[in-house]
């Protein structure tokens, strides 16, 4: 039973850390995103008052002692307020998740992983790896408009306050349908080496 919590444990460590990664990843990379996108010309601002206004939100969406979220260029609806409420919930969760099974993955390479005993989950780790390409694959189907709303019901289930009205909500001019596909795209990527890091791990620790 042990064991199967430290598996677990791990499984959510690999995917907190992906979810991070991305979200810290974007906001570094964010002012490449105003150039690539043309967002200046979107909304008639320079990429520095862009960027000063994407860091405020951020720092709110990921700093747990930030309440307020008041971007100076960008005013905010009642319902726009509420789902940055709810998404910087879900990024705590990310980090609390994180935090929280850090000592877990270390106990599981410690007593599994480093006694040669990570080969009996390696089933387990294929397909943990393999769930994030189906996802990307029915996103292919689909259609990345179709999964996005979709994506977006299964985190935020009867809620439509994250159908933003760029009249009451403009900070949505900045954050483009594109953005978001960037983002998943790395996602997937950040998960699929993290997956790929503890196949060579295990293989390099395998008793033969």
């Amino acid at each position: 039973m042990r064991t199967k919590l430290q598996l677990v444990g791990t499984v959510f460590f690999t995917l907190s850390a992906a979810v991070l990664g991305t979200i810290y990843l974007a906001w570094l990379v964010y002012p490449l995103e105003i150039s690539f996108l043309g967002l200046e010309k979107v909304v008639y601002m320079k990429a520095a008052d862009i960027s000063y206004n994407f860091n405020i939100l951020m720092n709110y969406l990921t700093n747990p002692f930030a309440s307020v979220l008041d971007m100076p260029n960008f005013s905010s609806s009642a319902d726009g307020l509420k789902h940055f409420a709810d998404v910087k919930g879900l990024f705590h969760l990310a980090q609390l998740i994180f935090l929280i099974s850090l000592p877990v993955v270390f106990y599981f390479w410690k007593e599994v992983v480093r006694k040669g005993y990570g080969k009996l989950y390696r089933t387990v780790f294929m397909w943990v790896a393999l769930a994030p390409l189906l996802l990307a694959l029915v996103g292919l189907l689909i259609g990345f408009d179709s999964f996005f709303v979709l994506f977006h019901h299964l985190l935020f289930p009867g809620d439509s306050t994250w159908l933003f009205d760029p009249l009451k909500d403009p900070v949505i001019y900045i954050l483009p349908q594109e953005f978001f596909l960037h983002c998943f795209i790395l996602f997937f990527i950040l998960y699929e080496v993290f997956c790929g890091i503890w196949f060579f791990i295990i293989k390099k620790c395998d008793i033969r």
